[in-house]
């Protein structure tokens, strides 16, 4: 999939027509099929408690940020993950760009059928998660629907100048007989950019001349919470790769809860 262009201009950069026609109609057919009942980017995770954490170090992803969506990354499939005796392992994975026929179903795999999954790409632009890049994936009940009611409003966008949301990361909670708390994904469109990251209603910046000296990277110290954050200009995607697996971790996040942002 072709990635967010380097930012070059102050103008606004719109997806093909073709593309983004193609993907409309991806995003339909994926939204009327929901069956609801590393050296690459970091796994973006939503964990039990309501936190999102993402990469090896479950950094905590830092409350009030915001996040652009590479709406070229939006993908749709299946997948199956096989319960062992120890722990569930993902035996089957198929995914294809929302901009292309939503595979069909495979087979089940030991007894074990596959379930909807979609995926897509962010880039924070503000805060001290600032340039990190992930990538969601999502399969459960919960995730997929919050997925649907996304991409509907990223359909309605895709042939304006500015295709891409930009978005917070929240979640809820509704109380399950087996799994008791179940944290489900919220977001929260608070904006849209274009391809090359300029934000729509946003004046343009002109790149910089020349890039600032390199510093020595500092120690990494816990996120204080944002404080008024304006969205950053001229982000952009860079070449979309495999995610890295987290490291095996509790499902309670361990340590002190930062406060949410003061607006």
């Amino acid at each position: 999939m072709t990635d967010i262009a380097n930012r070059t201009t102050g103008s606004a950069a719109a997806l093909p027509e073709d593309f983004a026609k193609r993907m409309m109609a991806g995003i339909a057919e994926s939204r009327a099929t929901t069956q609801i009942g590393a050296g690459g980017k970091h796994i973006l995770r939503l964990m039990k408690g309501g936190m999102w954490i993402y990469g090896q170090t479950n950094e905590e992803v830092q409350p009030g940020s915001r996040w652009a969506v590479n709406v070229m990354t939006l993908a749709h499939g299946w997948c199956c993950w096989v319960e062992g005796e120890s722990k569930n392992s993902l035996e089957g994975d198929v995914m294809v760009s929302m901009s292309e026929k939503l595979p069909a179903q495979p087979d089940a795999i030991r007894g074990t059928e596959f379930k909807p999954q979609r995926s897509f790409d962010l880039k924070c632009l503000d805060g001290e998660d600032e340039g990190e890049e992930v990538v969601y994936k999502v399969n459960s009940r919960g995730g997929i629907e919050a997925v649907t009611k996304f991409i509907g409003d990223i359909q309605r966008r895709l042939l304006t100048p500015y295709p891409c949301p930009i978005i917070t990361l929240d979640s809820e909670w509704y109380p399950h007989p087996k799994w008791g708390r179940v944290d489900k994904p919220i977001f929260s469109i608070v904006g849209w950019c274009d391809l090359n990251g300029n934000v729509e209603g946003a004046p343009p910046v002109a790149p910089a001349s020349e890039a600032p000296a390199p510093t020595a990277a500092p120690v990494r110290k816990r996120k204080p919470p944002l404080a008024a954050a304006e969205v950053a200009a001229g982000q952009t995607f860079t070449a979309a790769a495999p995610p890295v697996e987290p490291a095996p971790v509790a499902q309670q996040h361990v340590g002190q809860r930062r406060r949410p942002v003061a607006r």
